[in-house]
């Protein structure tokens, strides 16, 4: 049975031969070999190959970054090179290390029968390793050192030791992930009612803007209306004395009437008759829309009180749109483009909440002047919800995290980054889709489908 000095030194022997004839590199020398209890290097580049069987190990070459890129005669790396250069480097070293290891696991194979070995990976920068055997031996080259480690770890062979004490394990970790997945229902729960707490103050900023909106001209109008009826009261008050006066047929009459031709026209009744009209119209449209903001604000407050029920997504959309419109500056314009939609069975308050949280974000990447669209319709599965602004975009780096919780690019204390995390969570609950596509500059769409058939099995399914 070979040692791991023995071993190591058949390794770095192939690795010197291996290097020699792929790249052209001349090897000055190889350094004595060493045992180590575990990997230790300070090379920052390293490519590794496990092994498994009755036995476990690794084969590895470390070396810099600088002497891997000068074998494969490739310029020194610079900040635009070296993401492509960092490709070839790792190409060329897995297909060696493929190579070297190749033959040195014949060797291995001699001592330890059924070995199998793993794909290449490779590692860039300082990684820490267990307290493995391992013995090191370096090679010299005109490009450079490359150091080759050779680690070994003998198991155990008692297969029925090794599966009760298997199954403890298993055991062991099947407990503590059950105490995990309990513990992250309860946190997730938790993150839910802070987002919904934190939604909830963000609409009652929006509803107590919107209804000042409606407030502020019910309030104008009634002031007018109550000027108008002194105007009004004036000049029914003329009217009285002309009647008291033809009553007399003294002939004042004449005098009161050309007053109250004054009257009128000074005050312009007519005007003040239509602008009366027009003010009576417009307090009811103010009427109106407090009933309609309130009437939202209702339906999103009962939250999960329902559960699933059949609702008009239409609707919901409809009832969001207005519980965020103070988040929009006055010149963002929403567009509305319904289409004729199912019944869809969902819980409507939290797919309200989805909504809502898309519609914000695209008014966060409003600066000012902007559209937002949101488009719905139907196919013979699903029902399709689009929202579409012409904001600031998102930058691809972002596109892939933008759904995981606590991501955020806003600023710190500008939301906690969960908006669109529970959004698809929710999504998800109801057997959904949520996607975002974006160009900086451009804008961002965001594409929701949800099916039509997808409440529990003890509801008959709803069909288009």
């Amino acid at each position: 049975m070979t040692s791991i000095v023995e071993q190591t030194e058949i390794l770095g022997d192939i690795a010197a031969k291996t290097i020699a004839e792929m790249f052209g590199i001349p090897i000055l020398g190889r350094s004595q070999t060493i045992e180590n209890s575990s990997i230790e290097t300070d090379k920052r580049f390293l490519v590794s190959i496990y092994y498994t069987g009755t036995v476990y190990g690794e084969y590895m070459l470390a070396m810099d970054e600088a002497t891997a890129a000068q074998i494969i005669c490739q310029d020194e790396i610079d900040d635009e090179n070296r993401s492509q250069i960092r490709e070839e480097i790792c190409d060329a070293m897995a297909e060696t290390l493929n190579t070297i290891v190749g033959e040195a696991i014949v060797r291995l194979q001699q001592s330890y029968a059924k070995l199998t070995i793993t794909a290449p990976r490779i590692y860039f920068g300082e990684i820490r390793y267990p307290k493995f055997k391992t013995g090191r031996t370096t090679i010299s080259t005109a490009a450079g050192d490359i150091e080759c480690h050779f680690c070994l770890d003998l198991m155990r062979l008692d297969l029925a030791t090794s599966y009760q004490e298997a199954m403890g394990t298993l055991i062991d970790v099947n407990a503590k992930l059950k105490e995990a997945y309990r513990h992250l229902a309860e946190q997730q729960a938790q993150l839910v009612l802070t987002e919904k707490m934190a939604s909830v103050g963000i609409l009652a900023s929006g509803v107590a803007h919107e209804i000042n909106n409606p407030l502020f001209f019910v309030d104008a109008n009634l002031n007018t209306l109550s000027e108008y009826i002194a105007v009004v009261d004036s000049i029914l008050a003329l009217y009285e004395k002309l009647c008291v006066s033809l009553q007399d047929s003294d002939g004042h009459w004449v005098s009161e009437l050309d007053s109250i031709r004054k009257e009128n026209q000074e005050q312009d009744i007519e005007f003040v008759m239509q602008d009366t009209k027009q003010l009576l119209c417009e307090t009811r449209e103010g009427i109106t829309r407090i009933k309609n903001i309130v009437q939202g604000l209702r339906d999103f407050s009962q939250m999960d009180r329902g559960g699933f029920a059949e609702a008009d997504l239409n609707v919901i959309a409809e009832n969001s749109c207005a519980l965020v419109a103070g988040r929009f500056s006055k010149n963002c314009k929403v567009e509305l483009q319904l289409g004729t939609l199912p019944r869809l069975v969902c819980n409507a308050a939290e797919i309200g909440q989805v909504i809502a949280s898309v519609l914000i974000n695209a008014a966060q990447a409003i600066n000012d002047e902007g559209t937002v669209v949101i488009r719905s319709c139907s196919t013979a599965s699903d029902i399709i919800l689009t929202a579409e602004d012409t904001g600031n975009g998102i930058a691809t780096e972002h596109i892939d995290h933008i759904f995981e919780p606590f991501y955020t690019t806003r600023e710190e204390g500008d939301g906690a980054g969960l908006g669109l995390s529970i959004a698809y969570g929710i999504i998800q609950k109801h057997n959904g889709s949520i996607s975002v596509s974006s160009t900086q500059g451009v804008g961002t769409k965001v594409t929701i489908r949800l099916p039509i058939c997808n409440q529990p099995a003890d509801l008959p399914c709803v069909s288009s």
